[in-house]
């Protein structure tokens, strides 16, 4: 019985001892299942869905490094020089985000740049060098089956609706570029053809907004359009012409501009009229080969007339680098005789 009691006791003592430590023990909780970045197809390659939402974003942008070279005289108040030469760089960053709602996508775009450049002139006197950080466009967008409505600061309709100059990196022509704050509708028919309306900002500090207007007609062949604008301060207008077209593996584009009068957001290059012609040999995959001239009837200026021709290279070696090699010749006829230039510049980007 003595046997008994104590194998008894100590079992209980031990079964005890047990309930004892595990009423003591820490509990570890299970971890939260991990949520991965979800690939979003929606709207291309590149897009993601924000964890927890359903808008999909994209990052992107480039780096950029740029060389320049022109035989044009300058002074930096002490002495006089008979050449120009410059470094630049850019990092641009593109930010665009998109997501479904009652009223169709609705899409926010930002690109961020930060520049450097090595060396600047205003007309003939050197001012040195200098960083610069600044949006470059950053606008709403509410986009429709036939349609879409952008409102912020952009690239204007008159500079991109039928697309830029020409097909050049540095020295891609005088277009009528601008940039600056808008309101825009744009319609997508069928059958290729499209049109927008806007009002573009003329940074005046009052409300004396251009208005712009276009058509295009895109095929397989290439595209056609034209394009007007008003500009509201100098009560000037601006009107352009501009066809493209493919031919196998060349492409050629023709674009006449007319400006009015002269100090509107629409005058090229001080010119009442300006022709802009180019042809581009896609000669590989990976190479093409291009041309171009441009005429200026400087009807506005002290001069008679102005002639550009650009001649370069566009390389593309690897994914995501572009090499552009360019070279540009300027003669311009004045009333003291002809003056001209030579230009050159090397283009690095490599996007992301």
């Amino acid at each position: 019985m003595n046997i008994k009691s104590l194998l008894l006791g100590s079992a209980v003592a031990a079964v005890a001892a047990t309930g004892a430590r595990a009423a003591d023990a820490i509990v570890i909780a299970e971890p939260e299942p991990m949520e991965y970045v979800r690939i979003c197809d929606v709207y291309g390659a590149g897009f993601f869905y924000i964890p927890g939402t359903e808008t999909c974003l994209r990052i992107g942008g480039y780096m950029r490094y740029q060389m320049n070279y022109s035989d044009a005289d300058w002074t930096d108040g002490t002495d006089v020089y008979d050449y120009r030469f410059s470094k630049f760089a850019r990092f641009q960053l593109n930010v665009d985000a998109r997501n479904e709602t009652e009223w169709g996508t609705l899409r926010s775009y930002a690109e961020a740049r930060f520049d450097w450049s090595s060396y600047n002139w205003v007309g003939a006197l050197g001012v040195g060098g200098g960083n610069n950080v600044y949006l470059n466009q950053g606008f709403i967008e509410l986009q429709q089956a036939n349609g879409t409505i952008r409102l912020g600061k952009s690239d204007t309709p008159y500079a991109r609706f039928l697309g830029y100059g020409s097909p050049f990196g540095p020295f891609d022509g005088s277009y009528g570029f601008n940039n600056g704050g808008e309101l825009s509708y744009q319609y997508n028919g069928a059958n290729g053809f499209s049109a927008i309306l806007a009002v573009v900002e003329t940074n005046t500090g009052q409300f004396d907004p251009a208005v712009e207007g276009g058509v295009k007609l895109t095929q397989g062949w290439g595209d056609i359009g034209a394009m007007v604008g008003y500009d509201t301060v100098v009560e000037e207008w601006g009107a352009k012409l501009v066809g493209n077209a493919k031919f196998g593996m060349v492409d050629v584009g023709a674009h006449l501009y007319y400006a009015s009068g002269p100090g509107s957001i629409y005058t090229i290059g001080g010119s009442e009229f300006s022709v802009l012609a180019y042809a581009k040999a896609n000669v590989s995959q990976t190479l093409a080969i291009a041309a171009a001239v441009q005429y200026f009837d400087d009807e506005y200026l002290a001069s008679n007339d102005t002639w550009q021709v650009t001649g370069g290279l566009d390389w593309r070696p690897v994914s995501g680098l572009r090499i552009r090699p360019e070279i540009q010749y300027t003669t311009t006829d004045t009333i003291v005789g002809d003056v001209d230039n030579w230009r050159a510049a090397i283009r690095f980007d490599r996007t992301f």
